[in-house]
């Protein structure tokens, strides 16, 4: 993915520490500092308690300061590491006027969503002409991912979930259910063509690492084989 920043964010301003185990989250961040102008209104929507991964609060805080006014919404949300404005609500039913952002960003959000064309109507309705809308989500193709969907279907939920915890540091109440139901290239762009939003940049990012340490060996083959695990993709609300 070519990276084309806005001329009013200087590339060198962004924090970025070039280490290969923050790749996936610096290229979602380059992607929206694009997007930045001094008028920027922004929505994080799923926001959590933070916008990155752990160990990244430089460019988190960083990204913040560059938006003239920055929105966290989630379903319950009390807290956030930088947002200071922080509204309960859902992405089925934005609590905003139409037109309201001119971007609109959802981190790992999408592999939870049981209705995404539902959940795409109300981004483009809230986004101002010309908005851009952009994600970070799981490949559905990649062999962890598919295999953790596979699981969401046939093992009980609290068992699956002690496997996730197995494979990363989330914490308990970091994870949720999971649906893929707009987890590929192709229909994400169905969905946003559905929607009235064009993609604009779809990149799919490498796997950094193996799930686990025990199979290592056997992931490095499948990691060669399979697609990367995430999908960045931008996409801008026709004007």
């Amino acid at each position: 993915m070519t990276q084309s920043l806005n001329p009013s964010v200087p590339i060198h301003s962004i924090p970025l520490t070039g280490e290969q185990w923050a790749a996936p989250s610096e290229a979602y961040a380059s992607l929206i500092a694009e997007h930045f102008t001094p008028q920027t209104r922004w929505l994080d929507a799923g926001t959590g308690h933070r916008l990155l991964e752990d160990d990244m609060d430089a460019l988190e805080n960083w990204l913040v300061r560059q938006a003239a006014m920055t929105v966290g919404m989630d379903l319950h949300v009390s807290r956030h590491l930088n947002i200071r404005t922080l509204v309960a609500g859902s992405i089925y039913e934005l609590p905003f006027a139409d037109g309201s952002f001119d971007l609109l960003t959802c981190n790992v959000v999408m592999e939870h969503l049981g209705e995404p064309q539902k959940a795409l109507i109300e981004v483009a309705r809230v986004l101002a002409p010309g908005g851009a809308f952009v994600i970070n989500t799981p490949n559905l193709w990649n062999y962890g991912v598919l295999a953790n969907a596979v699981l969401s279907k046939v093992l009980p939920e609290k068992l699956r979930l002690g496997l996730v915890r197995a494979s990363d540091a989330r914490e308990p109440e970091d994870i949720f259910p999971v649906r893929y139901r707009a987890n590929t290239l192709r229909r994400l762009k169905v969905l946003f063509a559905l929607c009235g939003l064009k993609v604009h940049r779809a990149a799919v990012l490498p796997q950094q690492r193996p799930y686990f340490r025990r199979t290592a060996g056997i992931e490095r083959i499948l990691m060669m084989l399979t697609p990367g695990v995430r999908l960045l993709v931008c996409a801008h609300k026709e004007a």
